[in-house]
């Protein structure tokens, strides 16, 4: 008896089965209200559970990868939110950008400054806080809650220098 508990095997087993008996849910990810489907009511996203909307994203993928399939769907969508005026496919440069921002919060360590530049690059309309989120979870991205506000805030500093140069 004393071999069997010296080699770890009673350890094993313990650990085993204690991982047999603990519940196993989903993750907060499913809980989360990305949306799935691109359903467009009154112009605004209907957002259904995460878990299918971004259930296939991936943060390392080719340029190809991120410009076509489901994530072309993703960018697609966070383009009419961006610039609602706009038909879907008709403007390419918003969608290189947008995937160039996605791209960008997918690093490890994204630089505020150049996502700021893509998403006010991309934006016709004010980026607010509900806006930036809204568009974050249609990528299927996130970023720390500080570097969150420092970029939608720059962004829409950058947005609205654009317009005032534009209109000079």
């Amino acid at each position: 008896m004393t071999v069997f508990f010296r080699t770890g095997y009673a350890y094993g087993i313990f650990f085993v089965s204690f991982l047999a008996l603990v519940p196993c849910g989903r993750g907060r990810a499913e809980d989360n209200t990305t949306p799935r489907q691109h359903v467009l009511v009154e112009k605004q996203f209907i957002p259904p559970p995460h878990g299918a909307w971004c259930g296939d994203y991936r943060f390392n993928i080719t340029e190809a990868q991120r410009l076509g399939g489901n994530n072309l769907e993703r960018l697609q969508a966070a383009q009419a939110e961006l610039a609602p005026g706009f038909a879907a496919g008709t403007s390419k440069t918003e969608l290189y950008l947008l995937a160039d921002y996605q791209a960008e919060l997918g690093k490890r360590r994204p630089d505020t400054i150049l996502a700021a530049n893509y998403l006010a690059l991309a934006s016709a309309v004010p980026i607010t806080p509900a806006r930036y989120r809204q568009v974050n979870a249609l990528l299927c991205v996130s970023a720390a809650a500080g570097q969150a506000r420092a970029i939608q805030s720059m962004a829409e500093t950058l947005r609205q220098q654009g317009n005032a140069a534009a209109a000079q």
